[in-house]
């Protein structure tokens, strides 16, 4: 050993060595403990093991830094994780060397090591890369690897509960208890937490989903032959389909329900179509959900294919069946997971927090057993993805006939009649049976030859949204009914029969053992079953003795839970709620698909992140995203509707008033959004943005959303792109003058080329072969960007040479990224709502910070010394800063309403548009059209001369307009008629669809476009900005056109207030980065900037139709827009996020 002390030998503040080592001892009992015993041979006399050394002789081996040892393996044994970087390993190797040959406590730590190394694996692996078990067989085999047939439809039911009783062999009729215990009468009893018919809509779905029974055999008419033949030769043991939550009802039970499904075209499903012919009998919110899942998976298809993540989707080209098979069945497959991970999050975040009543708490808590667990030695980890296989129990569980309303039970009383001929309660069983088996029988096998609700298909074969629509909204206005004994209607007696009926033929166990099984008290009397007099004298005339009541029965007249929140939101009855919690973990934690193989690989990180929750929105809940996927033209992003539809509108006010959330929120009626109009040619765009009175900005709600405040509601409405007043006039020309002032073109000018290299130098990394490489969007024109506009306001930035600001230059950036899309980019009605609660919330942040910079001005009329701290280093902007705040508080207004009516409004229209088009310019100069520019450019950035720079300008300008994607919406105060025409058509040799070819028959093309009161439309720079009525060879780059033709920095009276600012600006950042030598993409996807075209979704994908927007399919215009991705594809967003570069030094 080293002359080191010993108390050098142990951390700082240790405890003493005697309460450590008993802590240790502590440990190692339990480390131990839980070692499986591992026989060792006697030792035999020759052997040089010798005599077993005691515990006392093993000290004397060990040094005191060995006893860390064992504090740290015993204690990263407790915690289930080693921290390798205290090479703990490595220590207990030497420990081991140091103790006796013959030590016990030796050996037996040398076990538990074993142990922690054997644990590490799967014995046997769960999880294989074989083809058979990357996506879900149709009917469900294989998700077991070790067990394929577990769970696979046509596989008989397991039993949860031996029947181990006597059981009367002559139980009562059961048309006798329905009458007693389950019969409705005339009296409906709503549900006490107001949950919505939908809800049970939902669990409709699961029940078919997981339980499918032949239902209706041939027998003779009377049930008391019924019942015996049933108890002689038993109902169908087989389930028809498959034990996991794998949206069987609309995607088949089988592979050959499930090819009818397809279109067997780009991974589609047939359009607003199910599987199930049995959803066609009940209320026809069940069939509307699963067409909303429909069209949710087709929505998840499409994008799979526009993306393309990695290249996993590549479309095949020429004639090759084989391959275009493999395309259509990966994104078909890929797809099946994404839909099925979010039917899953629906089903636990949405349907089991309702059920445990946690809607109606702030907290965004939720049983979700897809949670992963850490391995230790005090807690055995729960298997996964194990398989499921489910019982008859459960089959007689998951029945929700008591919670039918009473529009819901005269739906299928008419229904009923139509389809039987009669009342079905006046009907024998058998008939009953024959006729429900010959109306199935009718039903087309092939689901887009059916009829659904009577509602017309367009020609693509999809379903009028506001029709569907209509039925959802009234699913959700509809109170369900209550549990409890005596609650199920009179229609539901045939089924409710043969439930019976079914129970006994299964030899099911009683309630009292079922819930023994559980853990639950046996029920000792009637009473405790059901405390309602009158039902217990029922069971003691039908049963005699609690412990004879039979399963089914019994489950139905059971007493119901009292509401308590959170706790019991269901109120359903005791045993059937205690029992659902377990299989709700069994079915998704046994289930491979959601447990060992969800992950973003499988799933792709885009598709993985649809499917996935957000802690911070709907506490959790996720329902809204198939809302909005399948109906995104019939409802606000707030809607109640949309968000919550599991309880009555007018109960989650009540809930969302209770915990201040429902200022987030509209219970207004859902409206149907009129379609965006394009406008394209410049004439066309021109007309409507010069015309203040008939076309007016609707940016005003957005902006008025991030900056009100407490008591002042109003503060954004004065601002120039919240309206077309003179108030708006008023407010443009205070910004334009506090912005344009003193010589700002030479400090903008000089602040950039300061600033530029510096970021180049900082954020750049060098790589072989003297080499750079850098994010040229994130690491340089973000955060070049971000610090100017910081510097403008006195932002407080940190970063290098500030390490006391606020935010980072990335953090900054997101804010005011956020902040931009959420007013002028808020185009997806399936994200609108995050983005606006989130943008509003980081508003509030971003402006608290401002007004504390603007009151410091505002009193002192200087900066303060920690304001000056924060920006040494930067370079100078004199005219800005502090000064820019003063000139915009010297129209007498207050401080806070300046920084929330001004100041707030112009950040946030600043940094993410200068970013946007500054990146695509670039990306056009590295593309195969611009890059012959490139050592001109390179030429020119090296000169520096005021007119080289000019020619940079024109560049940059050109770059923009080939490039930029830009547009702005209007709407109509009065009905107009504006001519307009297709400036471009798409280029057949582009696949990518950016660069377009030049319309050859305009005058051919013009069409008159009808713009209705109170619709919206959408003016198009990408097309304007090619139209070659102004720009001559619109394709190409020319110098010499006139500055005040450009278009994406706006026309008309709202032109961009800093237009000027920004062109300085952005041209002395290209200036400083075509000046880098021989700048090029990075090779690959990184190089890249992710993005295609920008299409909205409008519901459900159909085959263009001849006709649709004046032309022919093939005819279709180029629009120029486009949607990018994050760094790590996880989402879209409407401007660009990386690209990476590499340069020579």
């Amino acid at each position: 050993m080293s002359q080191q002390s010993h108390t050098e030998q142990f951390p700082k503040n240790q405890p003493p060595l005697a309460e450590r080592l008993a802590s240790a001892r502590q440990l190692v009992t339990k480390a131990i403990s839980a070692v499986p015993p591992h026989p060792e041979p006697l030792p035999s006399p020759n052997s040089d093991q010798g005599e077993p050394s005691n515990l006392i002789q093993d000290v004397k081996k060990l040094g005191f830094e060995d006893f860390d040892t064992l504090v740290n393996f015993f204690s990263s044994a407790v915690e289930g994780q080693i921290n390798d970087n205290e090479l703990l390993l490595e220590h207990l190797i030497q420990l081991f060397a140091k103790l006796p040959q013959n030590s016990v406590k030796g050996k037996r730590l040398e076990n538990g090591l074993i142990n922690q190394l054997w644990n590490g694996i799967d014995h046997p692996p769960m999880t294989t890369l074989g083809e058979d078990h990357k996506y879900r067989a149709a009917d469900g085999s294989g998700n077991a690897i070790h067990d394929p047939k577990m769970g696979a439809a046509g596989q008989p039911y397991a039993r949860s509960t031996p029947a181990k009783s006597y059981q009367n062999p002559n139980q009562p009729e059961p048309e006798m208890i329905f009458d007693m215990l389950f019969a409705r009468g005339g009296e409906f009893k709503p549900h006490p937490n107001k949950i919505s018919s939908f809800m049970f809509y939902l669990a409709t779905i699961i029940t078919h989903d997981i339980f499918q029974t032949v239902r209706f055999l041939p027998v003779e008419d009377t049930s008391a032959v019924l019942t015996k033949r049933l108890q002689k030769n038993g109902t169908s043991p087989i389930n028809q389909t498959s034990s996991y939550l794998d949206l069987a009802p609309l995607y088949g039970r089988n592979q050959a329900e499930q090819d009818l499904m397809r279109t067997k075209k780009n991974g589609l499903l047939k359009p607003d179509t199910f599987s199930s012919k049995r959803v066609l009998g009940f209320p026809p919110g069940v069939g509307t959900l699963l067409i909303m899942f429909n069209r949710y998976h087709n929505y998840i298809a499409t994008n799979l294919a526009t993306i393309n993540e990695g290249g996993r989707f590549q479309k095949p080209t020429g004639d090759d069946p084989e391959k275009a098979a493999k395309y259509d069945n990966d994104l078909f497959q890929t797809a099946r997971l994404i839909t099925c991970g979010l039917y899953v999050s629906i089903i636990l975040r949405d349907y089991v927090r309702t059920i445990l009543g946690m809607n109606r708490t702030a907290s965004s808590w939720a049983l979700d057993p897809r949670t992963n667990e850490g391995k230790s030695i005090l807690s055995q980890q729960t298997p996964e993805g194990t398989g499921n296989q489910v019982s008859v129990e459960f089959n007689l569980i998951y029945r929700w006939h008591n919670t039918i309303s009473p529009k819901d039970e005269q739906w299928t009383k008419d229904v009923m009649k139509k389809v039987l001929g009669k009342d079905p309660t006046e009907m024998s069983l058998m008939e009953f049976g024959h006729a429900m088996r010959d109306w199935e029988q009718e039903i087309p096998d092939d689901p887009a030859q059916r009829g659904f609700m009577d509602l017309p298909r367009n020609a693509d074969g999809t379903l009028n949204e506001a029709d569907l629509a209509k039925i959802f909204k009234e699913s959700v206005d509809d109170v369900a009914g209550s549990y409890g004994a005596n609650r199920i209607p009179e229609v539901m007696r045939p089924i409710e029969l043969m439930g019976i009926m079914a129970s006994r033929s299964w030899n099911c166990a009683t309630l009292n053992e079922f819930r023994e099984h559980f853990g639950l008290t046996r029920h000792p009397t009637f009473e405790d079953i059901n405390p309602d007099k009158e039902v217990a004298a029922k069971l003691r005339f039908l049963y005699g003795s609690p412990d004879a009541v039979e399963l089914y029965p019994g489950l139905m007249a059971e007493k119901a839970k009292p509401p308590m929140a959170p706790g019991s939101g269901l109120c359903g009855n005791f045993t059937m709620t205690r029992a659902i919690l377990s299989d709700a973990v069994a079915l998704v934690r046994g289930d491979r698909f959601y447990t060992i193989d969800y992950t973003p690989k499988n799933l792709t990180n885009w598709g993985f992140n649809q499917a996935s929750y957000d802690l911070n929105v709907d506490q959790s809940h996720v329902l809204y995203k198939l809302v909005f996927r399948a109906f995104p033209n019939s409802f606000q992003n707030n809607s109640i509707y949309a968000h919550f539809p599991f309880v009555i509108p007018s109960e989650n006010k009540k809930i969302l008033e209770s915990i201040d959330k429902a200022y987030l929120y509209t219970w207004d009626e859902p409206k149907t959004k009129t379609p965006l109009i394009p406008i394209l040619s410049h004439k066309a765009v021109s007309e409507v943005l010069y015309n203040q009175q008939d076309f007016k900005v609707i940016t005003g709600d957005a902006i008025n959303h991030l900056v009100a405040q407490p008591n002042k509601p109003h503060y954004g409405k004065d601002f120039c792109l919240s309206g077309d007043g003179k108030e708006h006039a008023k407010n443009r020309t205070l910004v334009r003058k506090s912005l344009i002032s003193g010589p700002w073109e030479t400090e903008i000018w000089k602040w950039y080329t300061h600033m530029t290299p510096k970021i180049l130098n900082l954020n750049s990394f060098p790589i072989p072969g003297n080499k750079r490489e850098i994010d040229l969007v994130r690491d340089v024109i973000n955060v070049t960007n971000t610090r100017f506009n910081a510097a403008l306001f006195c932002m407080p930035i940190k970063n290098e040479e500030s390490p006391w600001g606020v935010y980072t230059d990335q953090e900054l950036y997101s804010v005011l990224g956020a902040l931009f899309q959420a007013v002028f980019m808020d185009a997806d009605i399936g994200n609108s709502f995050k983005l606006r609660t989130i943008a509003r919330e980081l508003a509030q942040d971003l402006g608290k910070v401002v007004m504390l910079i603007a009151q410091t001005i505002k009193k002192a009329g200087l900066i303060t010394d920690i304001v000056a701290k924060i920006r040494e280093g930067e370079a100078s902007l004199p005219t800005y800063g502090n000064h820019l705040i003063e000139r915009m508080l010297s129209d007498g207004k207050d401080v806070e309403e300046v920084v929330w009516g001004t100041i707030m409004p112009v950040i946030t229209a600043n940094v993410a548009n200068q970013s946007q088009v500054t990146s695509l310019c670039v990306d056009y100069y590295l593309d195969k059209e611009g890059k012959k520019h490139l050592p001109e450019l390179y030429r020119l950035a090296h000169e520096n001369t005021p007119e080289a720079d000019e020619t940079l300008m024109k560049y940059m300008l050109e770059g923009c307009r080939l490039r930029g994607p830009v547009a702005v919406y209007r709407e109509a105060t009065s009905t107009q008629v504006i001519t307009d025409y297709s400036p471009c058509l798409p280029s057949d040799s582009d696949p990518t669809g950016r660069d377009p070819i030049t319309n050859p028959d305009i005058e051919g093309t013009k069409r008159e476009v009808k713009i209705p009161k109170g619709y919206r439309v959408v003016c198009n720079f990408a097309t304007a900005g090619r139209d070659p009525a102004i720009f001559e060879d619109p394709n190409e780059v020319r110098l010499d056109r006139p500055l005040d033709s450009y278009v994406h920095f706006g026309l008309g009276p709202h032109w961009c207030a800093g237009k000027e600012m920004s062109r300085v600006g952005q041209t002395s950042l290209f200036k400083q980065i075509v000046g880098l030598k021989n700048l090029r993409r990075a090779p690959g996807g990184r190089g890249e900037m992710k993005n295609f075209p920008a299409s909205p979704w409008n519901g459900q994908v159909g085959l263009p139709v001849e006709g649709q927007n004046g032309s022919a399919a093939h005819q279709q215009p180029w629009l120029g827009l486009r949607a990018f991705m994050t760094v790590d594809q996880s989402s879209l967003w409407p401007i660009p996020t990386t690209m990476r570069v590499q340069w020579d030094e």
